[in-house]
This record gives structure tokens, C-alpha cells and sequence, in this order.
């Protein structure tokens, strides 16, 4: 599973545990190509910022209650960046780190 591009991401969620981490649900649309490699119907991302600087990213398909957790590898640089860049400027601890 290699994720070069996602599109239209959108805030949907978030849950804050202060000074810890923020975990933020995001819809995107993703690769046909990705979709079907990997039996998705309703994916989305469910990023998580620690305030320690770590980040993970897991992809939920709300069709089949499927989680996948891809590495960082698995991700395009540029692509991971937007994600977490994005993940950044909705969170509500981390949005003064973003980059503009």
C-alpha cells in the first residue's frame, strides 16, 4: 500500500487531551487506483499530533470497519506533509506550528 495523493481534505473531528495529543478525523479522497489495491469503500484519515512531535496516521474504512496504519514509507513525502500540515491548522494545540 503506497499512498502518493489524496485530495479535498476536510476537518470532520476532533478530540482533545491537553498538552498531550489531538486526534482529528479527516475525510479525503483518495486514488481509485489505492481504493481498490486495498478493498476500501469509505476511507478516511485519523491523524494523531503528540505534543512530543510525533505523528500517526491510520486510514479507517467506515464500510468494512477495516484499520490500516501505514508506515511513514508508505506515504509520498509530499503527501504525508500535506496530511499532517493540514492536521496541524485544524488542531487546536498544534495550529501555531503549521507551516504557512
Amino acid at each position: 500500500m503506497y499512498i502518493n495523493e489524496v485530495k479535498n481534505l476536510q476537518f470532520f473531528s476532533q478530540l482533545s487531551l491537553k498538552d498531550v495529543e489531538d486526534r482529528l478525523i479527516i475525510t479525503a479522497e483518495f486514488p481509485k487506483e489505492f481504493l481498490v489495491e486495498n478493498h476500501m469503500i469509505q476511507p478516511f484519515l485519523y491523524v494523531t499530533l503528540y505534543t512530543r512531535g510525533n505523528v500517526r496516521i491510520k486510514i479507517i474504512d467506515e464500510a468494512t470497519a477495516k484499520i490500516y496504519t501505514p508506515f511513514r514509507k508508505d506515504f509520498d513525502p509530499d503527501t504525508f506533509m500535506q496530511i499532517v500540515q493540514f492536521a496541524m491548522k485544524q488542531s487546536k494545540q498544534f495550529n501555531h506550528l503549521s507551516i504557512r
